[in-house]
């Protein structure tokens, strides 16, 4: 008949392979992937080095962000950033210098900054540039972890007027921002240990059933109680 704290030690071993199983089957399925974030945003006209509503003079920008989601946590996560400019006919000349992107979430109604990276941009083409150093690389604490993260931009840059005049401004920052994004705990470690624990108890079971099944010598048989 088995024993009741052998009962427990089965149930102990299946959970714990149960348990890293399903642990392993979350990382598997869940493996980073390429994914674009995106945000847009209008630099409003400031022909004349003052806020003016002349829509000719307004520059309308797209930041895309592409990475590999999802995040996990405690990990430095790469950025490849494109920045393009549709500047209006008022405008001659559009010069970005330096984009900083930052890891937000809204907390208790307020939003924070989490983490962040600045580059200087270099021209990939007709209105179109990119970081200078590559990738970009956001680093948030081993202890941020959940949902509702996104990424903020801002830009500091320059704009030539058709009349002559310019404008430049440091640290824009477009109204919009990426859609909302997990940064996840890495449960792999976890499932390997718990995998491993299963299979060691399930080992010791086996060799104590094994010694429970073997004949005893026939002295023993025989021997009287002491």
């Amino acid at each position: 008949m088995i024993r009741a704290k052998t009962l427990l030690s089965i149930a102990a071993i299946a959970l714990l392979v149960g348990d890293g199983a399903f642990a392993l089957f979350l990382t598997a399925t869940a493996a980073p992937r390429p994914a674009t974030l995106t945000v847009d945003g209008t630099f409003p006209d400031y022909q004349g080095g003052h806020l003016g509503s002349n829509g000719s003079n307004e520059v309308a920008f797209v930041f895309q962000i592409t990475t590999m989601l999802p995040w996990y946590r405690g990990q430095v996560q790469a950025l490849s950033v494109t920045l393009t400019a549709q500047p209006g006919p008022g405008v001659r000349l559009v010069e970005p210098t330096t984009l900083f992107v930052r890891l937000q979430r809204w907390d208790a109604g307020i939003r924070t900054t989490l983490a962040g990276d600045l580059d200087l941009l270099t021209a990939a083409g007709p209105n179109r540039w990119t970081t200078a150093n590559g990738s970009m690389h956001i680093a948030p604490n081993a202890d941020v972890a959940g949902s509702s993260f996104f990424l903020a931009v801002s830009l500091s840059l320059t704009v030539d007027y058709q009349d002559g005049s310019n404008y430049g401004m440091a640290g824009w920052e477009p109204d919009t921002r990426t859609t909302f994004f997990d940064i996840r705990t890495d449960v792999a470690p976890h499932g390997v240990v718990a995998l491993a624990a299963g299979v060691i108890g399930t080992a010791l079971i086996v060799a104590q059933w094994r010694r429970s099944r073997e004949p005893l010598p026939d002295d023993a048989m025989f021997r009287p109680p002491p």
